[in-house]
Order: C-alpha cells, then structure tokens, then sequence
C-alpha cells in the first residue's frame, strides 16, 4: 500500500524525465467528490505526463501530484489529448484510480526455483495467476516479495533516491552457493550484501525464509 513520504529532493531529481516507451496511466475509476471528478476526468481516460514528466507507476504519479500547481496531459476516451491545468492544495489527492499499478512493463522473475508455485499451477487459469512478478514497486506497493536477483543499477539508485521503504525479500538461504542453487541463478549469491546495501540506506526489509526438506 501507498505510505506517505516526506522527501526532501525536489520532484525533477525523484521522478527521471524517461525516454524510452511508457503507457498512459489508464483511469479506472473517479472517487466521488474528489478533484478529478470536478475537472471532468473519466473512467477511460489516460494520463501521459504530469509537470512534462511520464509516470512509470503509482510511486512516480504520487510524487508528481504532490505538487500544488499540476500541468497534466490527458488522452481521452476518443484519441484527442487535452492539456489541463490545476492549482491544489500541497499533497493533496486527485481522487484517480488507476487499472493497473505498473504504467511501463512488470519487472518478471529470472530464476528457475524447482518449487515455483507458478509452474504449479494447474492449466485453465486466470492469466494473471502465472506471470512470474519479482518487481520491487509492487512489493513496495502491495507487500509482495521477490528475490532482488533481476535489479539493475537504475532500480537501486531509484530505491535508495525515492526511499521505497518497507520492501519484503524472499531470502531462501544466505549461504551464497545454496542460494545460487535454489534458485538456479548465479545472480543469487550476493543477498547478505544486498541486505547490507539496504541498512546502509535506511531501507526497511521483511525477510522471508522458504523451507525445503530433503532438496538435492
């Protein structure tokens, strides 16, 4: 869930202007009463940048709106963009939510763990049942857990710059090779350094442990 943030850099060093492709935030819904439902926003309706920025996620739109004065692109239900301007109270919410939590691509799972309870999944199944998250924002988002072995430098730097705290990590084994072996990555060996990269950078951590009986 969402946890409000008080952060000291401006929005121009917390939210990257992004170059490569990036979805419109999708609306879902109006909360009634709420800004966007005055301005005119519906469900349907997209949202491309805010203050010249694209949001990559919730974590990004959320810093953006933070903002009193708000520049936003919208794409309507019928392709035409609209450009609106608001002037709000600091902090305070638009009232929008949105169809998915992710505006750019989930980050997926790069182990082969021979207990993955997605490639146990029976067939027939809702698709969503087996997409392999391990995506950060959505553990810092909705408490999800991943395993920090498909992290790029970028993703580290984000997380110390916007401060995504509490993250949950699925730990498995600290010992690098049994780790390495679990999860049936050489990426995997380096997690008590990750933990410390985290305590070093007032980063919250919910650790979880997996444990297996009789695994050769």
């Amino acid at each position: 869930m969402w946890q409000e943030i008080n952060y000291k850099d401006s929005n121009d060093l917390l939210v990257p202007n992004i170059t490569y492709k990036i979805n419109p935030a999708e609306i879902e819904s109006i909360e009634a009463n709420s800004i966007a439902e005055e301005i005119g926003f519906e469900s349907g309706d997209s949202i491309i940048s805010i203050n010249g920025k694209k949001p990559r996620d919730l974590i990004d739109y959320q810093i953006l709106i933070s903002e009193e004065i708000l520049d936003i692109s919208v794409l309507d239900k019928n392709h035409e963009i609209h450009n609106i301007n608001i002037e709000k109270d600091q902090d305070v919410n638009l009232g929008i939510n949105f169809k998915n939590a992710l505006f750019d691509s989930i980050k997926q799972c790069n182990n082969k763990c021979p207990f993955c309870f997605i490639d146990q999944q029976p067939s027939g199944k809702r698709k969503s049942l087996y997409i392999k998250d391990d995506d950060y924002r959505l553990s810092f988002l909705y408490g999800s857990y991943l395993t920090l072995t498909n992290l790029k430098k970028e993703d580290w730097e984000r997380i110390a710059m916007q401060k995504l705290s509490p993250l949950f990590i699925s730990v498995h084994a600290t010992d690098p090779a049994t780790r390495e072996k679990l999860l049936k990555n050489k990426k995997a060996g380096v997690i008590l350094d990750q933990i410390s990269w985290f305590e070093k950078n007032s980063i919250q951590i919910t650790c979880s442990n997996c444990c297996l009986s009789r695994y050769k």
